[in-house]
């Protein structure tokens, strides 16, 4: 392919802002000792290490810059149509110092080293222009400009024959354009160049959606390398499909048996799944929101009663405008946000624990403490009359909570099964409750472990998170005063949390806004104080959510990309 095939050499280095200023002969000569190289999405263009002798210009496409760090590989910079890079190997005379890959089809032009060097020695606006340029890179390179590594393409397929994607990708054209224009793409808008379609919509949009309806070998290929984000639709025959792509994204568009649906989950192993039955607005509003990063996290922590913050902070964060698209918790805020992902709002919340917290007191059916304190029958019940038969995979909102596995020693992560297990096993105090048993594990509080569970929830990235923690940091008493001994249950209560305090305070900032009610006056099995713990939780969400950290959040959320 010449660089006229591709478009004229002029209106190409017209792009380039490396050439900013450059003499028209200088020009002239760069397109005449340019050489087109075709990358496709996932090849390596130059890789750290590799000899610095030829300059990259971008003519279409997108490419990754990529450094190796003491904690792994780090994304600096994401470079698009009309981007130079190996300019300052070529200055330096030094080796590749990062790895460069496609992550879209790509062409480009490589100019010898020689050339550039001697185009350099004749034109000083070109110089001038290459000096810029490096400025602006070493800025990169070292932290001061984040990479805008987002997702930016998105493909829609269907699973089967059962299901047209069509319907679905429109319906999500119009979710993501909240966040800045949308382009759809669909193989007859790319019946000429598919590659310099793609580029020409990512350079005038914000978000691309590659329509896959099937029955062209080439387009589906041609999607699966191109994408951050591939959606992949499931219907009734689901089950019977092959062939399914890893690391996608699920939505069951129809409703499934709950055995088909678990079976699905197993073979298509999904990053994550929704349920978007009818395309109900509110669940492609959540899909879209999470494939762009701008879905809100909300991570609960356990702490006994003062956990009915966590109902006041979930009142004022909905009352402010913001949907909650994920939930996790830890003990009590597995309790509160498994209500919450069931469909529950803040008033029936607070009638169930009324109800079955302070009226029937699921803690007191106490037994000679061989296994446990008390026998957790009562409490049994009262998460069967709660939550019932529902599973964690099909609630409204994804919701994951956490255990320790006292075998294992390790955190355990419940996204799938009974949510009467989930929530349960989160609560089981060791001491006051026996470890639910299962096969190769006894399950106990996850507080034992991990009592602020961000950590579980920021490896999604999928947006910002909002952490409440209920459990005071550096709690002491006056030096000169006595402290009263705390009862049994208290002290388990209280012993439950000491060993992930220090893993609390990592996960505190790793979230982008916390809350931390002020509860400290309500004991840990104090549960007649509903109300009280909840008004505390409604005020301090009301005041985080007006500071700077606060209007930051609403400005992640909304701004348009």
């Amino acid at each position: 392919m010449t660089i006229h095939e591709l478009e004229t050499g002029r209106e190409l280095l017209a792009r380039i802002p490396l050439l900013t200023g450059a003499d028209p002969a200088t020009i002239d000569q760069l397109v005449r000792r340019l050489r087109p190289v075709h990358f496709e999405a996932g090849e390596v263009v130059v890789r750290a290490g590799a000899a610095g002798d030829r300059l990259y210009l971008v003519g279409r496409g997108r490419l990754r810059v990529v450094v190796e760090e003491d904690d792994g590989p780090r994304v600096v910079r994401e470079l698009g149509s009309g981007a130079a890079l190996g300019e300052l190997a070529l200055l330096t005379g030094e080796a590749r110092s990062a790895t460069i890959q496609a992550i879209r089809d790509s062409e480009l032009f490589e100019l010898d080293g020689d050339v550039f060097t001697a185009l350099l020695e004749q034109d000083a606006g070109f110089a001038i222009a290459v000096a810029r340029s490096l400025a602006h890179q070493l800025q990169a390179s070292g932290g001061l400009t984040p990479a805008t590594a987002r997702p930016a393409v998105v493909s829609v397929r269907a699973l089967g024959r059962d299901v047209d994607p069509r319907p679905f990708a429109d319906s999500l054209v119009r979710a993501l354009a909240r966040f800045g224009p949308v382009a759809l793409l669909r193989i007859d808008d790319a019946s000429g160049s598919p590659s310099s379609a793609l580029d020409h919509a990512e350079r005038e949009h914000a978000h691309v959606v590659l329509l896959d309806a099937g029955g062209d070998d080439a387009w589906s290929a041609f999607c699966a390398r191109q994408v951050d984000r591939s959606v992949l639709l499931a219907g009734r025959e689901a089950e019977r499909a092959t062939a399914v792509p890893a690391a996608t994204d699920l939505v069951v568009v129809e409703p499934i048996p709950r055995d088909s649906l678990s079976r699905l989950l197993d073979a298509v192993a999904p990053r994550t799944h929704h349920l978007a039955y009818g395309l109900e607005s509110a669940a492609i509003g959540r899909v879209a929101r999470r494939l762009v990063r701008r879905s809100l996290g909300l991570v609960l922590s356990g702490g006994g009663a003062r956990g009915y913050a966590h109902i006041g902070a979930i009142e004022s964060l909905e009352e402010a405008g913001f949907e909650i698209d994920r939930i996790g918790g830890c003990s009590i805020g597995a309790f509160i946000g498994g209500m919450h992902a069931s469909g529950l709002n803040p008033d029936d919340m607070f009638e169930s624990c009324r109800t079955e917290l302070v009226r029937r007191s699921p803690f007191n059916d106490y037994t000679l403490p061989r296994v446990s304190l008390i026998r957790s029958r009562k409490a049994g019940r009262m998460l069967d009359r709660i939550f019932g038969e529902s599973v964690v995979e099909e609630l409204d909102i994804p919701f994951f909570t956490v255990s320790a596995d006292l075998l294992a020693s390790r955190t355990v992560v419940h996204r799938r099964g009974p949510v009467v297990e989930a929530v349960g096993a989160s609560m089981s105090i060791p001491g006051l409750v026996p470890p639910l048993s299962r096969p190769g594990r006894l399950l106990v509080d996850g507080g034992v472990l991990n009592n602020l569970p961000v950590d579980v929830m920021v490896v999604e990235d999928e947006g910002p998170i909002v952490a409440v923690d209920v459990i005071r940091r550096g709690e002491s008493a006056d030096a000169s005063m006595k402290p009263a001994l705390p009862t049994i249950m208290e002290t388990l209560s209280r012993a439950t949390v000491l060993g992930s305090a220090e893993r609390a305070e990592r996960n505190r900032r790793l979230a982008d806004l916390v809350v931390t009610p002020d509860v400290q006056d309500v004991a840990l099995r104090e549960f007649a104080a509903l109300g009280r713990a909840a008004s505390a939780g409604r005020d301090a969400m009301r005041r985080a959510l007006e500071t700077g950290a606060g209007l930051e959040l609403r400005n992640r959320l909304d701004a348009a990309v």
